[in-house]
């Protein structure tokens, strides 16, 4: 099953803040050869340093931060991602692999299935793990009766898919005319 990494965001996160630190160091380097004054002057970034002590409070607080932000980052780095296949209860006849609907193919499977129910015009299909959105247009001026006409069809469509757990299903119908 392909999984979507969690670390993008705080990969992103720790890129960023990275990106600005060293933007802010390049700016000042290129301000001192320029011989105008930097933006962080060296000399007091290095006298600061030079003069505080591990003990004092802005170390212990800083390093104290810097625990917690890589224990976040580990946490993240060992949670996996998000699935995009959707497994079936039951493996493929024949075989030992346990397959199941990548969620693109399921979207597009229930879309077209939407289409085919007489009164639809357009459908949009959402599939994530655990639910399964479907807003569907059509001409006609009621909706509630082909809104449960299609929630029959795409129930049964799903429930014959024989996936592990069923999403749920929630379709919404709009009219493109107005109810008399």
């Amino acid at each position: 099953m392909t999984r979507r990494s969690r670390r993008t965001l705080p990969a992103a996160l720790t890129a960023l803040v990275l990106l600005a630190l060293g933007a802010l160091v390049a700016t000042s380097a290129i301000q001192t050869l320029l011989e105008r004054t930097p933006l962080v002057a060296l000399d007091t970034v290095v006298g600061t340093l030079g003069r505080t002590s591990w003990q004092a409070a802005p170390v212990l607080v800083g390093a104290g931060v810097a625990a917690a932000v890589g224990v976040v980052l580990l946490v993240a780095a060992q949670w996996p991602g998000c699935s995009h296949v959707l497994p079936l209860a039951t493996p493929p006849a024949g075989t030992d692999l346990v397959g199941g609907w990548h969620r693109t193919d399921l979207a597009t499977r229930l879309r077209r299935r939407a289409l085919a129910v007489e009164g639809v015009d357009r459908a949009a299909v959402h599939v994530r793990r655990r639910r399964v959105r479907v807003r569907a247009r059509t001409h006609r001026a009621s909706t509630a009766e082909l809104r449960t006409s299609l929630a029959a069809a795409l129930g049964a469509d799903l429930d014959a898919l024989g996936l592990a757990r069923r999403p749920r299903l929630r379709v919404g119908v709009a009219s493109t005319r107005k109810e008399r």
